[in-house]
């Protein structure tokens, strides 16, 4: 458990490329099988970025990691919201990190976001609670 906290403390960053079996192996643990995320032809036709994309739970999840890691471990995460906000296209790399913005009551709020390395644009953004 964290207890040496202040607001403006930055999280580390961490650095994610999506595959396709990171892709395939996520749509078979949460049963999202939407061709948009391993099928060209398909993701082709319908993506907004005219290839593959992996699952905005995905990422999620790499945000996820880096604030429970942070904060010594998922007892100590109260809370996570998360807003998916641009697509993270197959075989590129996101940057992961977060800023803490408040704390109150043994409570850090942090605010979390992902970014796409190439081109900076923001795929995630959301907020967790921390108990210190």
């Amino acid at each position: 458990m964290r207890t040496d906290v202040d607001v403006g403390a930055e999280l580390p960053t961490m650095e994610q490329t999506v595959g396709m079996t990171g892709s395939v192996m996520h749509a078979g643990a949460t049963g999202d099988f939407n061709p948009l995320h391993y099928d060209p032809e398909v993701a082709a036709r319908t993506s907004p970025t005219g290839g593959l994309i992996a699952h905005g739970m995905y990422a999620m999840g790499f945000a996820s990691r880096l604030v429970t890691s942070w904060a010594g471990g998922p007892e100590h995460v109260l809370e996570i919201k998360m807003r998916f906000t641009a697509p993270w296209p197959m075989g590129k790399t996101a940057v992961f990190g977060g800023s803490v913005t408040d704390v109150s009551d043994r409570v850090a709020t942090v605010e979390l976001w992902g970014r796409r390395a190439d081109d900076d644009k923001r795929i995630l953004k959301g907020t967790a609670k921390v108990r210190l």
